[in-house]
């Protein structure tokens, strides 16, 4: 099996560097790299939007704590993932393309100010490094499993075909390749969970009713750690992601505010719905698989599938995973590029600086990566500074006019303190929450105070 998944992954490859190419000519401006000319219809736009955290942490890691803990951590991923989407179209969608900004740092300094600005360049890049080094680890991983090469080497392989893939062609790289291996992805997803739902005589049905009714529950309200921690998760997820480049950056791709909108609730919807086959899978794990070591879908393919469709799911969960890192790339490479890198190199192509952008922040993530789990764990447990230290700022500054670069920098920093006992380790309390709904006391007490 090993040497036609090696053919097939070739072949699979050298169709994405071959899209890649050939959409490299549309790339003639910075708002072609960063938003894709904002030209993306309906349906490429609610693709690339769906794609935007559609990867190992849904397929493989999502479907392993499910297996292990039941549907309570589904606040993460897919369901607060996929409640961020729709909310996005809501609130934010419409005003913030009508802005016609590339980054959300634009938001910042058109909203607050440089410094601002400067603060959301530089605390987003730990944001995104360390998602970046998980999804790089993890693919590795799953690729040792069948190419018994050194780890390192894979890292490597794997970082430099996902630069590649995000210089070529930048947003029009990443949206067209994502939805070519979105369009996979679900094909692969709902072919499992037909190949399984013949295991029991009732079906799905069947599998779903031998499940402890322990894991069926959603909420846990026994205990009200257990609560505040899962309203902390939710929220993270479903209001801390709403302030991400790289959601912000799908948004602003769209050819228009209505496009934009309702590609995030069609997205929403979708990533909801195909999300739930990895919750399902893990859920009946028990009764599909018995007892097994490792994850859950690797074990269900190589169980339960012929060496054909194992391979065209493998295929899958490595689509899965590339979209996510070309993603996660270019957002952070975007700020770092756009607001910093084009003010002090004013005399090089802006699309030159997007590229060299796009290059560093891999540097940064194969770095990370090989620094270890502590370190690249760490650094993505930093993705709620996106909640606890943006929130506010977005929505003061889409609702308010009492806009103050100093109140908001208070603001920002009040709210990371906050949060920062829950960041190493502590979870007594929902301090993310409390961050949040401090926040805006803090902001306005402080635009109060400094224009008394």
């Amino acid at each position: 099996m090993e040497q036609t998944l090696l053919i097939a992954l070739l072949i699979y490859l050298a169709l994405l560097v071959a899209t890649a190419l050939f959409v490299s000519n549309k790339m003639e401006t910075e708002e072609d790299f960063l938003v894709g000319g904002r030209s993306f219809n309906l349906w490429l736009t609610t693709f690339c939007l769906f794609a935007t955290w559609f990867g190992a942490g849904t397929l493989i890691a999502a479907t392993d704590e499910v297996y292990a803990q039941g549907i309570q951590v589904t606040a993460l991923e897919p369901y607060g993932a996929g409640m961020c989407l729709i909310l996005a179209g809501l609130f934010i969608a419409k005003p913030l393309w009508e802005m016609k900004i590339m980054t959300y740092a634009d938001f910042f300094k058109e909203k607050f100010g440089l410094k601002v600005e400067f603060v959301s360049v530089l605390l987003n890049i730990p944001i995104y490094v360390g998602w970046i080094a998980v999804q790089i680890v993890s693919l590795a991983n799953i690729l040792q499993v069948f190419f018994p090469v050194p780890l390192w080497s894979l890292i490597i392989g794997i970082s430099l075909f996902a630069c590649f893939l995000t210089i070529s062609g930048g947003m029009w790289s990443v949206s067209i390749t994502d939805s070519f291996q979105l369009f996979v992805i679900i094909i692969g997803l709902f072919y499992l969970l037909f190949k399984i739902s013949g295991l029991a005589p009732e079906g799905l049905s069947g599998l779903l009713a031998q499940v402890d009714p322990e894991k069926l529950i959603l909420i846990p309200t026994e205990k009200k750690i257990d609560l505040f921690k899962w309203i902390g998760t939710f929220s993270i997820s479903a209001l801390g992601n709403m302030t991400g480049q790289d959601l912000g950056q799908r948004m602003f791709s769209a050819k228009d505010a209505k496009t934009a909108q309702w590609g995030c609730y069609l997205a929403g919807l979708g990533y909801i719905l195909v999300g739930s086959i990895p919750v399902f899978l893990g859920l009946t794990a028990q009764g599909t698989l018995g007892s097994f070591e490792g994850s859950v879908i690797p074990n269900l393919i190589k169980t339960h599938l012929d060496p054909v469709t194992g391979i065209i799911m493998t295929l899958t969960i490595i689509s899965a995973v590339i979209s996510t890192i070309t993603s996660a790339l270019l957002a952070p490479s975007s700020m770092i590029s756009h607001n910093f890198l084009k003010k002090h190199f004013p005399n090089t192509s802006v699309l030159f600086l997007c590229k060299w952008g796009v290059v560093f922040v891999t540097l940064i993530s194969v770095a990370t990566a090989f620094a270890g789990e502590d370190v690249y764990s760490l650094l993505e447990a930093s993705y709620a500074v996106g909640f606890v230290g943006f929130f506010v700022p977005v929505t003061v500054g889409l609702i308010s006019n009492k806009l103050d670069e100093r109140a908001c920098l208070i603001s920002i920093f009040a709210g990371v303190l906050i949060w920062s006992p829950e960041f190493f380790g502590h979870e007594d309390l929902p301090y993310s929450l409390i961050a949040v709904a401090l926040g805006y006391p803090i902001y306005f007490l402080s635009y109060r105070f400094l224009r008394a």
